[in-house]
Parts: C-alpha cells; sequence; structure tokens
C-alpha cells in the first residue's frame, strides 16, 4: 500500500547542512501496527511528516498503492492529507474554545462533508473512543487522557487508510498510557497504523512490527515487506472548505471571544488613529513653514549683484593716507610711508579690502 524508496532528506542552515534521512528504503502493509523507535535526531520524525504530506523529501519516491508522488502538486498533497491521513500528536492540539464534538467536527470541514452527517459521524467515533458522557464538555474541562482520545476520534473521523502517531503517549501517565495503545491497537485491525515513540517497552507490548533508525538510516525491521509491483489504483478526492462554512467559522469564532476580539479591535483603533494624527500634524506643521517662509521672502527680496571693484596703488594709498591729497606716483609698487610697515597700518590696509569688497558686492535688504 505505502512505499518509501531511497528517501533522501536534508535541512541547510547557512553553510552547515543537516541529514536527517539517508536514503531510506520501507514498506508497509494495508492493515498493521508499526512501531518507529530511535534516538533523537534518527529521522523518525521526519520519516513520519514525509509520509504525512507535512513535509516534502529531497529524492527519491513516496509511493501510495502504486502511485508515484514525485510530481505532486500542492492540492495533492492537501487531497491526500485531509482524506487518507489522520494524525495523532503528542500535545493534542485542540480548540480549546470548542465543544469536543465542534474539534471532531472540524476534522471533516475539508473533507466536504456537511450538515447532519457531520455531527452525526462526530458523536458516533466519540462514543466509540469512551467519551459518550463528555459530547459538550470543552477541552480544558477534560484530563489529558480524555484529550488524547478526542484528537484520535478527530484522527478517525474521515476513516482514513492510515493513521500516523508521534509520542501518543509522552505526556501520559502509565495507566493512561495503556488505555490509549488498547484504542491504537484496536484501531490498526482496519488500516494502517505508524506510531513514532521512545518507549520500546509500549512498542514490544502492542506494535505487529518495529523498525529502528539511527543517523538517518533504518538499522533493523522486525518484520520486513517487499511488496511486488502494484497498480495505480490510488484516487485523489479535491475538496476545499466553502465559502458559508468558513465565514461560520470566522463568526463563531469572533463570538466566542467577544472580550479578546473588542481589546483587539481597541488597540489597533488606537495605533490607526495614532499613525494618522502624528501625519496630519507633520504635514500641516510643514505646510505652515512653507508658508512663512514664501511669506517672508515675498516681503524682504535678497538681491545679490555683482560689479569689479578696481583697486589701484592711488586708491590704496588715499585710504590708508586720508590727510594725503595727492597720489604716489604710479611706479606699480606701493612707496614710502604707503607701504604698511606698521601693524596700525596693516590693519587699515584690512579694512581698506574689506571696505572694497562691501562696495563690490552691493546687498539690498
Amino acid at each position: 500500500m505505502l512505499a518509501l524508496k531511497d528517501i533522501k532528506k536534508s535541512y541547510r542552515i547557512g553553510d552547515i547542512v543537516t541529514v536527517a534521512l539517508d536514503g531510506i528504503s520501507v514498506a508497509f502493509r494495508d492493515k498493521e501496527f508499526v512501531a518507529v523507535l530511535g534516538k533523537s535526531g534518527s529521522g523518525k520524525t521526519t520519516a513520519l511528516n514525509i509520509i504525512g504530506g507535512l513535509d516534502r523529501y529531497d529524492s527519491g519516491d513516496l509511493i501510495i498503492k502504486g502511485k508515484h508522488t514525485q510530481h505532486f502538486k500542492e492540492r495533492e498533497w492537501d487531497a491526500y492529507r485531509n482524506n487518507s491521513v489522520g494524525f495523532v500528536f503528542q500535545n493534542y492540539n485542540l480548540i480549546h474554545h470548542l465543544s469536543i464534538v465542534d474539534n471532531v467536527e472540524i476534522g471533516m470541514t475539508l473533507s466536504g462533508v456537511r450538515g447532519k452527517e457531520k455531527r452525526q459521524r462526530a458523536i458516533e467515533v466519540l462514543e466509540r473512543v469512551g467519551l459518550k458522557d463528555h459530547l459538550h464538555k470543552k477541552p480544558n474541562q477534560l484530563s489529558g487522557g480524555q484529550q488524547q482520545r478526542v484528537a484520535i476520534a478527530r484522527a478517525l473521523v474521515n476513516d482514513p487508510e492510515i493513521l500516523l502517531c508521534d509520542e501518543p503517549t509522552g505526556a501520559l501517565d502509565t495507566t493512561t498510557s495503556k488505555q490509549i495503545m488498547d484504542l491504537i491497537r484496536l484501531e490498526a485491525k482496519d488500516r494502517l497504523v505508524i506510531m513514532v515513540t521512545h518507549n520500546p517497552e509500549l512498542a514490544r507490548e502492542y506494535a505487529d512490527r518495529i523498525i529502528e533508525f539511527e543517523d538517518g538510516k533504518i538499522v533493523s525491521d522486525s518484520n520486513e515487506y517487499n511488496p511486488g509491483a502494484a497498480a495505480q489504483d490510488f484516487k485523489l478526492t479535491l475538496t476545499k472548505m466553502g465559502f458559508m462554512t468558513a465565514l461560520k467559522l470566522s463568526f463563531n469564532n469572533i463570538r466566542t471571544k467577544i472580550g479578546r476580539t473588542a481589546l483587539t479591535s481597541f488597540a489597533s483603533s488606537i495605533g490607526i488613529i495614532g499613525i494618522a494624527v502624528i501625519l496630519s500634524l507633520s504635514t500641516g506643521f510643514q505646510k505652515q513653514i512653507d508658508q512663512f517662509q514664501q511669506n517672508a521672502l515675498s516681503e524682504y527680496p535678497i538681491i545679490i549683484s555683482k560689479s569689479a571693484v578696481n583697486l589701484s596703488e592711488e586708491s590704496l594709498q588715499a585710504q590708508m593716507n586720508p590727510q594725503s591729497e595727492k597720489l604716489a606716483p604710479q611706479t606699480g609698487t606701493l612707496s614710502g610711508d604707503g607701504f604698511p610697515h606698521s601693524l596700525e597700518r596693516l590693519a587699515r590696509w584690512m579694512d581698506i579690502l574689506r571696505d572694497g569688497v562691501r562696495e563690490g558686492l552691493r546687498v539690498r535688504l
């Protein structure tokens, strides 16, 4: 029914490559209880995720009833997960504001089951796992073992051909663990059950077959299976959530969490209003500054004009010797007393230069 052919999977973080699966090949029977053992990091959970369509393999092939999945599209993987696989996780993954019946019905939402049939099937599977007297309770009103039973019921409600369990008893005590294992073994009579666990005692007591992983490889298989070539008789049923169903779920979620919804809306409104006020003030201040600058410049225009100044020896000497009415001979150099031989004359000479520049650059306000 299900086979993995030379499956390889690696994870890359920067320059570091971690090999999770290193070319594993294994086949499973249609109905058997398989326990997968191995240390943390051995690749067993990665293999389980690839079988369930939660993760993609790098190379190799996953074959389902003779159908190769190398070129599966996302919608085909979705259909496979929705109708052919059931998942049971260690932490239950229940929606706490819904009753346990509603939690089980969620499992049928994407499978196209509607109305009364969905409610009837949910009640039947909950009775099958021993929760007949707790149908309308919320998950937080149940014990850990009862919550795991709800998770199993949700996984079984679509009658999947494959049931995948990832440490289903990891958070339970010994007595409750045995009850859950009895329930899973009972379901293995009608379907393929693959369970990842760290508990070898439970595996040996309940499983029909034990596969051990180490460093991304299968190191032992207690009941190996080698099927022949199978015909492609696997058909995918493409389903999707209807618009009205999605709308109903949305309104139900809002209704059951009125306080959180109101607080979220209020906080969002404050944030949006704050941003709008800041942008408005910023725009208003900028416009006011621009208008003030425009008015000031139009009332007091600044005009800068350019003219040349000819500073000759005679004019310099006249400025340096204001009491003298005659200019020194134009010999090309400053003569006699006209040359600044003292600090006082040097200062006066600099004043003359500054006055000349001011005369040249006529600035009118």
